[in-house]
């Protein structure tokens, strides 16, 4: 019987990186803050199936850090992380406002749905992954649509 050895790689990071200020949300603030609305349960079990591939596909990925165009990749997923977390910030710093969850952000429609998406994107690229690339574009249309329905 031959041993299973799971090694964790670089890209674990990402979710981990991603997953911080969500927890920090569970922990400290109210989680019902805000009207409900209403999403159709076809598109949040298809938006949450996407969370799921997009959270677990980079933890048997290592980020390459040798590809042609990786200095530009990590800076676009520095960026893009910057803003998830500023957008985060000002959640925190508003009180926890639930209006603050989609607003824009220096002209950056619904910041905390785009942000995530485009450093997924990038995180594909230095994974060499195309089914990671196809997790993260399917999960950022889910994410962005789920995100702009209103009550």
């Amino acid at each position: 019987m031959k041993n299973v050895r799971l090694a964790v790689k670089s890209g674990a990071l990402i979710p981990a990186l991603l997953m911080l200020p969500n927890v920090a949300w569970m922990l400290f603030y109210n989680l019902n803050a805000g009207p409900q609305v209403s999403v159709p349960v076809a598109l949040s079990i298809a938006e949450n199936v996407g969370r799921f591939a997009v959270l677990a596909l980079p933890i048997f990925y290592s980020l390459n850090l040798k590809k042609t165009y990786s200095t530009l990749a990590l800076l676009g997923m520095a960026v893009a992380l910057a803003v998830y977390y500023l957008a985060w910030g000002r959640f925190f710093a508003g009180g926890g406002s639930a209006d603050l969850l989609s607003a824009p952000l220096f002209g950056i429609p619904g910041p905390l749905a785009l942000a995530p998406v485009a450093l997924l994107i990038l995180c594909a690229y230095l994974m060499d992954s195309w089914l990671m690339f196809s997790a993260s574009v399917a999960f950022g249309a889910l994410h962005v649509w789920a995100s702009s329905v209103t009550v």
